[in-house]
C-alpha cells in the first residue's frame, strides 16, 4: 500500500526512533539477541531486527515490552532458493514479526536474467499478502551495483508495489559513503529509503537522516547515548 504524501518541514531529531537496534550479522549468537533487546530498552530504542533462525526466541525476550520485531531473511546474500524464502516469511509472521526485510537474488538482476528476478519479487509480494504481512522491504546490497543499476532495480521495485527500500553497506558492516548518498537523493521521493549500516557517532546518523534515510538498523545502537535525542533538523 502506499503512503500519503506528507508535508515537509522541520521535526524532531530523535535517535532512539530513527535507529533499530540489529543483531543480524554474520556469526551472530543467541546472547547477542538477548544484548540487543537489552540495550535496546535501556536505551529508548523502539525497534530491533534479529537474524531469522533467532525470532522465535527474540519474541519471549520482547514479551510485552513494546518493543518491535523485525527479521532480516536470506541474510547476506539473497542466494536461496525462493520457496525457502517464503519458508522463512511464513514462520517469521508466525512468532510475531511485524517487518521483514529480504534479500533478492541479486545475481539475476546482474545476470540479465530480469524475469526471473521480478518473478521473485512477485512471489515475495503474493506471499506477504497471503499471510498478512504488510511490512515486507526488500535489500539491495550497494557495494554490488552502479548508480546506474541502484536507480534501475528501485525503479523495478516500486512498479512490483514496494515504497520502502532498505540500501546495506558491505552486509550492514560498512558505512555509508558519499557517492551512495548521491544516489539515494537522486530516488525518486515516492520510495522510502533505510540504512543498513555501521555508524561512527551520531553525526553519521544525521548524515544519512538529512539523506533521505528514515530509518537505520545498526549494530552501532548505542551512539543514542551520546547526546539528548531532541534536535531540530531540517528536511
Amino acid at each position: 500500500m502506499k503512503r500519503a504524501a506528507g508535508s515537509p518541514g522541520r521535526r524532531v531529531f530523535k535517535p532512539a526512533e530513527i535507529i533499530v537496534a540489529s543483531a543480524v550479522r554474520p556469526g551472530a549468537r543467541l546472547s547477542d539477541v538477548r544484548e540487543v533487546c537489552s540495550e535496546a530498552l535501556k536505551n529508548g530504542i523502539r525497534s530491533i531486527c534479529v537474524p531469522s533462525v533467532y525470532v522465535d526466541e527474540a519474541a519471549i525476550f520482547i514479551g510485552d515490552t513494546g518493543l518491535k520485531l523485525s527479521t532480516m531473511i536470506s541474510f547476506p546474500t539473497g542466494l536461496m532458493p525462493v520457496d525457502l524464502k517464503m519458508m522463512e516469511m511464513r514462520l517469521a509472521s508466525e512468532h510475531g514479526v511485524e517487518e521483514v526485510y529480504f534479500y533478492p537474488n541479486l545475481g539475476n538482476y546482474l545476470d540479465s536474467r530480469i524475469v526471473e528476478f521480478e518473478s521473485e519479487l512477485s512471489r515475495v509480494v503474493e506471499e506477504s499478502q497471503l499471510i498478512g504481512l504488510k511490512n515486507v522491504k526488500p535489500v539491495v546490497e550497494a557495494d554490488l551495483v552502479s548508480g546506474k543499476q541502484f536507480m534501475e532495480i528501485a525503479g523495478i521495485l516500486e512498479a512490483f508495489g514496494f515504497d520502502t527500500m532498505l540500501v546495506s553497506s558491505g552486509f550492514g558492516l560498512k558505512t555509508i559513503g558519499p557517492g551512495v548518498l548521491d544516489v539515494l537523493n537522486a530516488i525518486g521521493e515516492t520510495m522510502m529509503v533505510e540504512a543498513h549500516c555501521r555508524l561512527g557517532s551520531l553525526r553519521d546518523l544525521r548524515s544519512l537522516v538529512e539523506n533521505r534515510v528514515c530509518k537505520v538498523l545498526t549494530v552501532d545502537y548505542g551512539v543514542v547515548s551520546e547526546e539528548a535525542s531532541d534536535r531540530r533538523l531540517e528536511e
